[in-house]
């Protein structure tokens, strides 16, 4: 099925040997070279191991993509797509057959979409059509874009991302993955800064999933393996001395105490906005606070995760942003899109505690701690590839520039 509908596709635009290469791709391929040799010009470990290795199942998936993928980075098979206007549902020409050959290199024009023998169905190879939309489709959701089959500028630059430079992502992911504990935990929460989401993992099964913000690239969410021990409702915000003095404290007086902020002694007196008392915040010898409440900057609830970076998760007033697919913004910390229903998760599992005293203590504007009877681990970590749970390897813009930084990549 899959040989006689590849033969159909040869034009000039597709040549035989990088037909006969992709149906070996895509009908099963023998000469692909072991896992040690794809890794060994790498500096990689031999990822042949035991698949039930302290390090999961995720590393091994991932070294067997990155033996696909030097494969491919191999050969002289991949041409990228050339430039030109958008490709449209209906389009039709050279351009098109060259972008049903390099998605079905990378997978995403599957066995299944071939029509069968005997089918109806008659496609072209140079027609835009609706399997190979599907395929564009699917291309586009493993990479974090909008899944619309539109083949604009955005989709064939990743379209046309080297394999070489695939191979190193893959290998820069996989020594990440070297640096987690080799126990990650029967329950534990990981969140994946390129990914901008949060997953609460229970018995190897996603239990709860929320989408974040995390840090500017200027002010990088660091990767940290650490436990979550306690919960705070109405937090205050203990500003710390760089945001105070270059972004709130130029706005003056009269508007950082309208939003509840105010100057406190290291005796944990309100002191006024005195020139002295600003100066003071430069020394370390006073601290901008904003008191607790519905207008607090750090929301209603904060998670606290204990760290030598003061990173913590926490509510935002800025929910707009979750409707962004890039959502970097924050100043390092990790803001939540839905803190109070995993507040609410966290404290009936662990301490027992029902909405209504949850709701209690929000609406008394007081701030209040609870500690976790079970600390929870944390791990943040910053994946630009891996292996979801339908076995589809997933690519993330690399928002920190580390899978450039070789050795150093593992550093937060």
């Amino acid at each position: 099925m899959g040989a006689d509908y590849l033969s159909s596709l040869q034009s000039k635009s597709i040549h035989s040997g990088t037909m006969a290469f992709i149906l070996a791709l895509v009908l099963g391929f023998d000469g692909s070279p072991s896992l040690a040799s794809a890794g060994a010009d790498l500096d990689l470990p031999v990822p042949g191991r035991d698949p039930f290795s302290p390090y999961g199942r995720q590393y091994t998936l991932l070294s067997e993509e990155l033996a696909r993928y030097q494969t491919l980075a191999e050969g002289d098979h991949w041409q990228p797509l050339d430039g030109g206007q958008p490709i449209t549902p209906g389009s039709r020409g050279p351009r098109v057959a060259q972008l049903r050959s390099l998605l079905m290199l990378y997978g995403d024009f599957r066995p299944r979409d071939f029509p069968s023998k005997g089918s109806k169905e008659t496609l072209t190879g140079d027609v835009y059509d609706k399997p190979l939309q599907e395929a564009v489709r699917r291309f586009q959701r493993r990479h974090g874009l909008k899944g619309d089959a539109l083949v604009d500028e955005r989709t064939r630059s990743r379209l046309n991302t080297n394999p070489d430079k695939l191979v190193r992502i893959l290998a820069a992911n996989i020594k990440r993955w070297e640096n987690l504990p080799k126990d990650l935990g029967p329950r534990y929460i990981v969140v994946n800064v390129p990914e901008f989401n949060l997953r609460l993992i229970d018995d190897e099964r996603e239990q709860f999933r929320m989408k974040v913000v995390v840090g500017k690239p200027k002010h990088k969410t660091p990767q940290l393996t650490t436990r979550m021990t306690r919960l705070e409702f109405n937090p205050v915000w203990r500003v710390p001395p760089n945001i105070a003095l270059r972004e709130l404290l130029p706005k003056g007086s009269s508007a950082l105490s309208a939003k509840g902020y105010r100057l406190i002694n290291h005796r944990g007196r309100a002191v006024p906005f005195t020139r002295g008392n600003v100066a003071a915040v430069r020394r370390g010898q006073v601290t901008l606070q904003q008191k607790g409440g519905p207008g607090n900057a750090l929301g209603r609830v904060k998670f606290v995760i204990p760290n030598r970076h003061a990173i913590y998760l926490h509510d935002t007033n800025s929910k707009h942003l979750f409707k962004k697919s890039q959502r970097a913004f924050s100043h390092g910390c990790i803001r939540l899109e839905k803190p109070l229903k995993f507040a609410r998760m966290m404290l009936a599992q662990q301490n027992r505690w029902n909405n209504a005293r949850i709701e209690r203590a929000l609406m008394s504007g007081r701030t209040h701690g609870v500690a976790l009877k079970n600390p929870l681990p944390v791990y943040i970590a910053y994946w630009t590839a891996w292996v979801d749970e339908n076995g589809q390897l997933q690519f993330r813009p690399d928002i920190y520039q580390r899978d450039k930084a070789g050795k150093g990549a593992n550093r937060g």
